[in-house]
């Protein structure tokens, strides 16, 4: 009898661990949001850089969003990342279309962000031409 009312705790603090570990795991997937919602823009910009010049041009990026947060007319998030492949760049998120191509108008006039970006390209030893833009739209 004793064996039993052993085997049986052993098996009800297993069935709890395994229990609560099924529900922390499966409350941590429900409190993951999409990176954007419905109607959100995310842009992409990723540029080729020699594995030398990566933290120079990572340096050069966080510089230019810098600068963006404090300047540009239309609020967005960046953040600057290098991909599996050595790509440097930046992802971004803005409320809709429309105000991204308002910040695009924007950046496209000031010469201080474009010289931004031209610093972080030319860390990189290519061109701003060089750089791939991917603009997806949530849904």
């Amino acid at each position: 009898m004793y064996q039993s009312a052993k085997n049986l705790i052993v098996g009800v603090i297993s069935a709890a661990i395994t229990l609560g570990a099924s529900l922390t795991h499966a409350g941590h997937h429900e409190q993951l949001q999409p990176p954007a919602k419905p109607g959100q823009v995310v842009v992409v910009y990723q540029g080729a850089c020699p594995a030398t010049s990566v933290d120079a041009a990572i340096d050069q990026v966080k510089k230019v969003i810098a600068y963006e947060r404090a300047n540009s007319p239309v609020r967005y998030s960046s953040s600057p990342g290098v991909w599996a492949d050595g790509k440097v760049g930046a992802v971004d998120i803005h409320d809709s279309m429309a105000s991204m191509k308002q910040a695009f108008a924007w950046q496209a006039s000031d010469a201080t962000w474009s010289a931004g970006y031209d610093a972080v390209a030319a860390s990189c030893g290519i061109t701003v031409e060089d750089f791939s833009v991917s603009i997806l739209e949530a849904r």
